[in-house]
């Protein structure tokens, strides 16, 4: 698998390319191979076929000579006038035999097809020697008795001694008995057969490309050979091919001649024990296969360098969709190098959008109660119609109803103490169940949709089935009687299952979703009357005295006047409008539990609007500010507590907080210069990044930083400076361009001024130090 994982780096386009050539090239080089391989084997099946052909041919000539001579041997040996010679000797008395034996010996040498000469040795007459071409003292002539005494026949049997057998032998000999059934004892005959004739016998085979016949008796000596040296000589002589005579019988080998690698190929006679060899050099074998190699593997080459053209011209064709895809789907970064592999680039881009579509689908599940909440914001808010809230709502799973809506808002009484008592997720769990335990209550309304807009606070939209005609006014009423049963029915179990008061304002009826923002309206309006009603009531606006409601709303207006003036700081005022409340309760008697829901509700608006600005009494003085509610006994002490004690120490809260929150802005402007100090800073940049005035940043950045905002920025650079001289190998004329001067003599200049000394001597001595 190593090779596979080396592959992977590889682009796609370039893999492409890579199997366009194997797809195109592999076929053409397999074709090329198989085509070498038949044409080498059919030039070395030729080359065995003609091997073949000349053994055969060889062995039928050569039986043909051979038995040739041995018939002219045998009609000379049977000759009356040889016999004659030899039974009576040379003599001049015998004169007439003589003159015979030779017309009988001219005879039979013309009749026969291989010229050949004539020798004879008497040796009952002391070895005399005939010849009809030699000189009786030749040494030929006289080698013709020792070779026979050498080579010893059996009986009459004749021998044939190969050429250079014997020194001074150049001639193959037969030799013959005469008398025929002699044991070579009275006249021998000798024939003598030139290796040229024997060559020039065998011409017709046409022994080209320097191929070798050889052709050995049984005992391995060299009987023919078209090389006339080697007559004689034994099948030893030559390692090789004496190593391998019997393999090359069966099938052909290759031997080592003489230096020269051959093909043999060797034949054993039939009769006679003669075995034949054929060889032919190895090269020339080798030059035709190359010659025949060349040829393909240039036809092969040639339809390589075509296909490889066109497999590169189409792997490019190929890549191209996926290239125009890439271009169109994947984003353009300039600053980012093109990929190299588009498809790839693809794939990862593909992944990566998978990746970000699960994690926005998860943040989305995550998210999916803040939505929810924020499509209710926009209800109650009237930002959307009513189809806007129709096509939303089957995303949020609620099936309204076709009918009438009414809105109803339930919320603790005491909302300080609901915040004190859950905080985190205790909150939202209580939430939840609070929520929980409405939906189950109103379950019997044909749609019923609750949600958490606020702290403390559930709204519920029922919605209700169509009238029928002519019930509307009834109808109406009934359904009124219902809602109120059931919001009873909740307060009751928000008592004893939460253990907090809770109160319920159901709004007026509603034609449809798109009113449903003043149905809101009207219900948070109408749990103000919970001043004058007291705690855990149910509200409706079908059963309120509108003399209360305007009292409401006028103590409702002051006690938010009072808040508004203490939080931005005309303390003097809301002691002022405390005063005036305080004569407003004493003048219009109420009950005492409406008098302390009235000062809770101020402390709770009060307290609720400090959170929102970042100051908790309760952790910065220990204050509880619903303590004397229960503690203090009239609204005069009520009224003097608030003046005395509540509003100044609100005063210092928020006056501590102001200054926390200068030190916290300095400390983000400082920041800010460090961060982006190879920038060209300004001061009017530094107030638009965090939406401040000009003037007022610098005048409390002087306050807190001790120097003006120019000043520091001067004294980070010269910083950032010092240290780049000291550690590093930076240019000057970098470290002048990093920190945005104009120049280096301008650098140079301040950094003199600041410093008491030029940037590079600075550089010098702080490394001469070191």
């Amino acid at each position: 698998m190593t090779w596979l994982n080396k592959l992977r780096p590889v682009s796609f386009q370039r893999k492409l390319l890579g199997y366009s050539l194997i797809v195109s090239i592999v076929p053409v080089l397999l074709v090329g191979l198989l085509s070498s391989f038949l044409a080498s084997r059919s030039l070395q099946n030729e080359v065995n076929g003609n091997h073949k052909y000349m053994l055969d041919q060889v062995e039928k000539q050569l039986s043909q000579f051979i038995a040739s001579l041995r018939v002219s041997s045998i009609n000379i040996a049977t000759s009356l006038a040889v016999e004659r010679t030899v039974r009576d000797g040379p003599s001049i008395d015998n004169l007439t035999n003589s003159l015979e034996m030779n017309e009988t010996i001219r005879r039979i040498r013309s009749s026969s097809p291989i010229p050949y000469n004539v020798s004879m040795i008497l040796r009952n007459h002391r070895n005399y020697l005939y010849s009809n071409a030699f000189e009786t003292s030749s040494r030929p002539m006289q080698r013709l008795a020792p070779i026979l005494d050498t080579w010893m026949p059996k009986a009459n049997e004749p021998f044939l001694v190969p050429a250079n057998t014997f020194d001074d032998q150049p001639d193959m000999l037969l030799y013959s008995p005469v008398p025929i059934q002699t044991s070579y004892t009275q006249g021998v005959l000798v024939l003598h057969v030139n290796p040229q004739d024997i060559l020039r016998f065998l011409g017709s085979l046409e022994l080209a490309n320097r191929t070798k016949l050889m052709v050995a008796d049984e005992q391995g000596r060299i009987v023919i050979s078209n090389q006339e040296e080697q007559m004689g000589k034994r099948l030893e002589d030559f390692k090789d091919l004496y190593a391998n005579r019997e393999k090359a019988v069966l099938q052909p080998v290759t031997i080592d001649l003489e230096g020269v690698a051959h093909r043999l190929r060797a034949k054993t006679a039939a009769s006679g024990g003669w075995t034949y060899y054929v060889m032919t050099p190895a090269e020339v074998f080798s030059r035709q296969v190359n010659r025949i190699q060349w040829i393909t593997w240039g036809l092969v080459g040639i339809l390589t360098f075509a296909w490889g053209g066109v497999a590169l011209f189409a792997s490019r064709w190929l890549y191209r969709p996926i290239d125009r895809l890439s271009r169109k789907v994947l984003p353009v970064r300039p600053e980012a190098p093109r990929p190299r592999d588009g498809l790839d680039a693809l794939d990862s881009y593909l992944h990566e959008l998978v990746d970000t579509n699960q994690t926005l689908l998860s943040r989305l599940k995550e998210q999916f109660p803040y939505l929810k909440q924020g499509f209710f914001h926009q209800l109650l808010k009237g930002e959307l119609s009513e189809n806007d809230f129709l096509a939303e709502a089957e995303r949020f799973h609620f099936r309204p109803a076709g009918g009438a809506v009414f809105v109803c808002v339930a919320q603790t009484d005491r909302v300080d103490l609901f915040r004190e008592t859950y905080r985190g997720k205790d909150r939202g769990l209580i939430h939840y169940a609070l929520l929980k335990m409405l939906e189950e209550t109103f379950h019997a309304f044909p749609s019923c949709l609750a949600f958490t807009p606020e702290t403390g606070q559930v709204v519920l939209l029922i919605g209700t089935e169509d009238d029928p005609a002519g019930r509307q006014g009834s109808g109406e009423g009934e359904m009124l009687e219902r809602l109120i049963r059931c919001a009873d029915e909740a307060r009751g179990h928000a008592l004893t299952y939460f253990r907090f008061p809770l109160s319920i304002a159901i709004s007026s009826r509603l034609e449809g979703y798109e009113a449903i923002a003043r149905g809101y309206e009207e219900a948070r309006s109408l749990l103000r009357h919970r001043l004058a009603l007291g705690e855990n009531a149910t509200i409706s606006a079908g059963r309120l005295d509108p003399g209360l409601n305007r009292s409401t709303q006028q103590l409702v207006e002051l006690q938010k006047r009072i808040v508004f003036h203490l939080v931005h700081g005309n303390a003097e005022e809301s002691r002022r409008l405390l005063a005036g409340l305080r004569e407003e309760l004493t003048a219009t008697p109420v009950p005492p539990d409406t008098a302390r829901a009235l000062f809770a509700y101020l402390l709770g608006e009060l307290d609720y609007t400090l959170q929102q600005s970042g100051c908790d009494l309760r952790d910065r003085f220990g204050l509880d500010p619903y303590e004397p509610l229960y503690r203090l006994q009239s609204v005069n002490e009520l009224e003097q507590w608030l003046s005395d004690e509540m509003i100044p120490a609100v005063q210092e809260a928020l006056s501590e907080q102001t200054v926390s929150r200068q030190k916290k802005m300095v400390h983000q402007v400082k920041a800010f210069i460090e961060e982006r100090c190879e920038e060209d800073l300004s001061l009017q940049m530094a107030a638009d990044h965090f939406d401040l005035s000009v003037s007022h940043l610098s005048k409390i950045f002087k306050e807190e930083a001790g120097v003006t905002f120019s000043e520091y920025v001067l004294e980070w650079r010269m910083s950032k400076a010092r240290e780049w001289l000291e550690h590093t190998e930076m240019p000057i004329k970098e470290i002048a361009a990093r920190l945005s001067y104009a120049s280096v003599q301008t650098f140079n200049r301040i950094f003199k001024q600041t410093c008491g000394m030029p940037p590079g001597e600075y550089r010098k001595q702080k490394r001469a130090a070191s």
